[in-house]
């Protein structure tokens, strides 16, 4: 079972509270069921179908993309969330760090770069 790091702060951001009661349930989806990297199969029928909304994949992308960019359209029906490794990681990818280095492999497969990562720092250090 895969697990995230949260933030309460959401509850204090206006951006999250303004949305629709479904696309902040979504959101919450979009987060939990994405990859260890932050790449989600956009799959709007089975959170639906799970939860009895009517939620859109075009409306949901553009509502929390609406004034900061949280999500990126990535090929093969993939939404890249934006800060994802930021939050989950940090401001530092570490080339000698295993775990970095495997999601790079999985950015790569995606034809993301690290360099894309809004914030993020290359840097070697080695481990203490």
């Amino acid at each position: 079972m895969a697990k995230r790091f949260t933030s309460t702060d959401i509850w204090d951001e206006d951006w999250f509270i303004e949305l629709p009661l479904d696309y902040r349930l979504f959101w919450f989806y979009i987060k939990d069921k994405c990859d260890q990297a932050g790449f989600f199969k956009v799959n709007v029928s089975s959170f639906n179908s799970i939860t009895k909304s009517k939620v859109s994949a075009e409306k949901a992308f553009e509502i929390f993309n609406k004034d900061k960019d949280r999500l990126r359209k990535v090929n093969g029906g993939l939404w890249l969330i934006e800060d994802f490794f930021k939050f989950q990681y940090g401001l530092k990818f570490n080339d000698l760090n295993r775990v970095h280095v495997g999601i790079e492999k999985i950015y790569k497969t995606h034809g993301v770069s690290i360099g894309s990562l809004k914030g993020i720092e290359r840097v070697s250090i080695p481990p203490k």
